[in-house]
């Protein structure tokens, strides 16, 4: 049976008087997911204001890779707030820094910010300064933030890919300045090495930056094609570009080293955010080669931000990489092992229900798309009925008491235990029974 949600919504009621939408964030998805308010949670679980129970594989986008209520996380931050509230500096900042530097490939210094935005903001202007050239490419489907400069855009002319207009675009919005995608970016399909060689190899002088998600979370889950990521890194170091991996969800949840360390491809610079800081506190870092980084302590390069480096975020990322590195990362591990049984269990479902999804193949979360679209090529039609399905699909698991991110994508925690897997399988069945009954209904 379906939950109800009548305080919730009332509740949201209430917010869209004082909050546009009655959401902080908006993109142009062509629907209004249902907005659910939580009063508690504890581990992987969540108690919304009606008293429903879910699983939470939603985690904040993937930020909340510890769980709820963590106590080591919540002592440390206990410690924190009694110590120091904030002031010029702390006295963690070398240890976070540090520890950053030594798990992640490319870090040999560490600048911090609060958001995964700001962190790409930042990455850019390092690259520009570095290399005194103005351009940057960027891949269709890769989210990087809410700038102007990174938003929306399809990809055009391949001899001189400057961004293009399209119908649908999620990214898109009004308002924003005119040109500046133009002006300042290439966008590039991604995995067409061949393509990025061309553009390169004719541009190469005004591109300073390259940048990507080296697993394409944001584009549903694609994993780089082989080579494809090493031809990148020869062709940055032979035009004089500053590689840079966008790993703010990847970041210390495909590995402790990141998806860099997984592929084994070090990018000049990379950007983190989400998991860094647990779940409960905004943190992103920039992270990289010493002789960028040292642009800062050059005065070269300005990096502003009152909460920079804050003493509470630093506990918070110090204490989340001590706990996801215990007994040599085992609860990373334990967490990867726990997601991919999740992601059986819902094939197992959905094809007990006939319906026909596919699923992503990286560590630590699991996206599932109908393949309604990939069957109907590039029609309309099958795309439009495969939004359909993907928003159906995340409703029927939040009715049932699974939460899931945009798009249906499921991020694990390291709290995540048996009976979590054994309260997924009890759910799940119901809500892509319901799916199956849409689908059928969407073919007559």
């Amino acid at each position: 049976m379906p939950y109800a949600l009548q305080q919730s919504k009332s509740y949201n009621d209430r917010l869209k008087k004082v909050v546009p939408g009655g959401v902080h964030y908006s993109f142009r998805i062509p629907w209004e997911s249902k907005q659910i308010h939580f009063a508690r949670a504890r581990g992987a679980r969540a108690w919304d204001l009606d008293g429903n129970e879910y699983l939470d594989l939603f985690g904040k986008f993937g930020a909340n890779i510890l769980g709820h209520g963590h106590p080591g996380y919540v002592a440390a931050l206990t410690d924190a707030l009694g110590a120091v509230t904030a002031t010029t500096l702390g006295s963690s900042e070398a240890q976070a820094a540090e520890r950053i530097c030594a798990l992640v490939p490319c870090a040999e210094m560490v600048r911090f910010g609060l958001s995964g935005t700001d962190a790409v903001e930042n990455a850019i202007r390092l690259a520009r300064a570095h290399t005194g050239k103005q351009r940057f490419v960027r891949f269709a489907r890769h989210y990087h933030g809410n700038a102007d400069n990174l938003l929306g855009g399809g990809v055009g002319e391949p001899s001189f890919p400057v961004p293009i207009e399209t119908a649908g675009d999620l990214y898109d919005t009004e308002g924003k300045a005119r040109d500046i995608a133009q002006q300042q970016s290439f966008l590039m399909p991604w995995n067409d090495l061949p393509a990025l060689d061309a553009v390169i190899r004719a541009h190469g002088h005004e591109i300073a930056a390259l940048i990507m998600e080296p697993f394409c979370v944001n584009g549903g889950g694609t994993t780089p094609v082989p080579g494809y990521l090493e031809g990148a890194r020869r062709l940055c170091d032979a035009h004089g570009i500053v590689l840079v991996f966008d790993e703010v969800i990847t970041g210390f949840r495909t590995s402790l080293a990141g998806a860099q360390g997984v592929l084994r491809v070090t990018p000049d610079l990379c950007t983190l955010g989400k998991a860094l800081g647990g779940g409960a506190l905004p943190v992103s870092a920039v992270a990289g080669q010493r002789e960028i980084m040292r642009l800062y302590a050059d005065r070269r390069v300005v990096h502003g931000g009152t909460f920079n480096g804050y003493p509470l975020g630093m506990a918070a990322v110090l204490a989340t990489l001590e706990i996801l590195s215990a007994e040599a990362g085992a609860p990373l591990e334990r967490m990867h092992r726990t997601m991919r049984v999740l992601e059986r269990r819902f094939l197992a479902a959905a094809e007990r229900h006939g319906l026909d999804f596919r699923t992503s193949d990286i560590d630590g979360l699991t996206i599932v798309h109908p393949r309604i679209a990939d069957d109907g090529g590039d029609d309309p039609g099958a795309r439009r009925r495969a939004d359909l399905v993907t928003k159906l699909t995340g409703e029927a698991l939040a009715e049932n008491g699974i939460l899931v991110s945009n798009m249906n994508r499921m991020y694990g925690s390291i709290a995540l235990e048996d009976r979590d897997v054994a309260f997924f399988e009890e759910r799940v069945d119901a809500a892509l029974g319901a799916v199956a009954a849409f689908v059928s209904r969407l073919r007559r």
